[in-house]
């Protein structure tokens, strides 16, 4: 099978290729890196060789258009597809005509196509902000990330999403979150958990730093609850001082960001969500307890008999009273860790949930 991903969120693509091409399938991926963590690529839309071209990318307004003509050069790259994977229905989203256009071109170029539940959209973005729950302090977060949200401002999204939906083939969530929203929207598709590529980091003994253990954020955008995480690290750190340590970071580089979880014993995650995302998993890979998103609901529609994640919540104090909960388990964390690696192994082996999809594509290939 010839395949066509497109996009990237946090090294999704990059696991489920390797997944589909361990299989024997020819993989095509298309990206811009996902931005600062420069993720790797087979074609680079963000990167351009012409002087000209840097230029214009130093000034945001006309990257779309250089993305844009970068694309069409290079469009004998996206077509001729048996199977295209979208991570988003935007790859630019304050610019719809550009984005449909992209669109419009690999759809009437390939063969089956369908779009990725991976990450906030319009439909998505409405049905949470308008929900009691902590999902919607997630939406909530976003608006303060980006005050000028176009899922917010632009009207059109929605209605493009909506025509989007009614041409290609099928969406396919990977939460519980990003499933809910679309459940009335015929081309929905089973949920698929998310792929970890289990060869890509070895296991590390989970050890205590000089006798105290490492809670570490790593902060990358507000909707992820650091505005009540931070505070608890803030009163626990007053409380716990010898026996742990606490520390926040901004937007590291994947590879980066990685050198840091070495260092870690608990990775927190986020406190908005009802899923744990791909960082939380690559660190529980790597024997690292996790604090973030495991609701009941959530754990049900991934289909997991146990989740080893710690559950928390936009509540300062729960995050708290979880953390106390750590620190009182620390003379176990290597054996937590090792639960947390087995979980993953079997969750979310990429070669697993790379055949999950290639079932689902065949099914439709064969109608």
């Amino acid at each position: 099978m010839n395949i066509l991903l497109f996009g990237e969120f946090s090294g999704f693509m990059n696991c489920l290729k390797v997944g589909l091409t361990s299989l024997g399938h020819n993989v095509f991926l298309a990206s811009d890196g996902d931005g600062y963590k420069n993720f790797p690529s087979d074609f680079r839309w963000d990167r351009y060789s012409s002087h000209l071209s840097r230029r214009f990318l130093s000034k945001p307004k006309y990257k779309g258009l250089v993305y844009l003509t970068n694309l069409w050069q290079n469009r004998s790259l996206l077509r001729n597809y048996d199977v295209v994977l979208f991570i988003s229905p935007y790859i630019f989203r304050n610019r719809l005509k550009i984005n449909e256009a992209i669109f419009d071109y690999i759809i009437n170029n390939n063969k089956r196509i369908y779009v990725s539940g991976a990450g906030m959209t319009k439909i998505t973005f409405d049905y949470w902000y308008n929900s009691k729950t902590k999902y919607h302090d997630y939406c909530e977060g976003s608006l303060l990330d980006e005050p000028q949200c176009p899922f917010l401002i632009n009207g059109n999204m929605k209605g493009w999403e909506e025509r989007l939906l009614s041409r290609i083939d099928g969406y396919i969530p990977i939460w519980y979150e990003y499933a809910e929203p679309y459940r009335n929207y015929p081309c929905i598709k089973k949920t698929i958990r998310i792929p970890i590529n289990v060869n890509q980091f070895n296991y590390r003994p989970n050890e205590l730093n000089n006798g105290k253990i490492l809670f570490y954020h790593g902060i990358s955008r507000l909707c992820k609850g650091v505005r009540f995480i931070k505070p608890a690290f803030e009163k626990m750190q007053k409380y716990y001082s010898d026996q742990a340590e606490f520390i926040c970071a901004e937007r590291l580089p994947f590879s980066k960001y990685m050198e840091v979880i070495n260092k870690a014993n608990v990775i927190v995650d986020d406190a908005n969500s009802y899923s744990v995302a791909m960082n939380a998993l690559f660190s529980m890979l790597q024997g690292k307890l996790v604090m973030g998103g495991a609701e009941p609901i959530a754990n049900k529609e991934l289909g997991l008999e146990y989740n080893p994640v710690y559950n928390i919540c936009p509540d300062v104090d729960q995050i708290c009273d979880v953390i106390k909960e750590i620190i009182e388990k620390k003379d176990q964390l290597q054996r937590l860790g090792e639960e947390n690696r087995k979980f993953v192994l079997k969750y979310h082996d990429h070669i697993k949930i790379a055949q999950q999809y290639l079932d689902l594509w065949k099914a439709d290939l064969d109608k």
